[in-house]
């Protein structure tokens, strides 16, 4: 899926579903969503929206993943400013559980570089 594609065929999200959706995928990382990370989400949407990202997030690959990352940051975060507070919401989201695990510290390292 390109990011053409993803634009066209994506349901377009607002600033808090698009940050949901990255808190979510940050809080899989280690394949285990803690009851603090999915607190740490809930703060931006309500249950039933955090259930739609999470099933959306859960049928998506890998790269698919990545271009909505990029269109979406784009949108929203455009300045460099605005990334360092994407990458510091992230980072909560890792630190939720008291863990910071060596997965995270890897899917951090490749959000910081893409974003």
């Amino acid at each position: 899926m390109d990011k053409v594609n993803i634009i066209s065929t994506h349901p377009k999200w607002n600033n808090k579903e698009f940050c949901a959706f990255l808190l979510l995928y940050s809080a899989m990382a280690d394949e285990v969503i803690t009851e603090a990370e999915r607190a740490m989400v809930l703060k931006n949407v309500d249950q039933n929206m955090y259930e739609k990202i999470l099933k959306e997030l859960e049928s998506l690959s890998h790269e698919e993943i990545r271009e909505i990352l990029l269109v979406y940051k784009g949108l929203y975060f455009p300045t460099l400013e605005r990334k360092k507070e994407l990458l510091h919401m992230v980072k909560l989201e890792f630190f939720a559980d008291q863990d910071f695990s060596d997965v995270e510290i890897e899917l951090y390292k490749t959000l910081k570089e893409i974003m």
